[in-house]
């Protein structure tokens, strides 16, 4: 499994996958990935990753469930993101005040 330069294991698109994130929208499906080289076996559930172009640009970091249709969804456009307790307090107060 490949590893990005945040020491988080990478999740690999195919060609042109990449659009939907472009879009704004928040999951990788299953289909999406380049499973030949970021197989999603190599993944646990609940995991992170840094979601990356076929080009390799980093397009964020999500979470990953292996087992699902979604197999992944970002948590933060930003790769080098820390997601520590901070992190999901100010998550939560921002959802609190929607």
């Amino acid at each position: 499994m490949t590893t990005s330069d945040t020491n988080l294991p990478v999740l690999m698109l195919k060609k042109n996958e990449d659009r939907r994130l472009w879009a704004g929208h928040l999951w990788v499906y299953s289909n999406e990935v380049d499973i030949r080289k970021t197989p999603l076996s190599g993944f646990e559930a609940g995991s992170l990753a840094v979601i990356q172009s076929a080009t390799g640009q980093a397009l964020g970091a999500a979470y990953v469930n292996p087992h699902s249709l979604i197999c992944a969804r970002l948590l933060s456009r930003r790769p080098r993101t820390v997601f520590d307790a901070e992190f999901f307090e100010r998550r939560i107060r921002s959802a609190l005040r929607l």
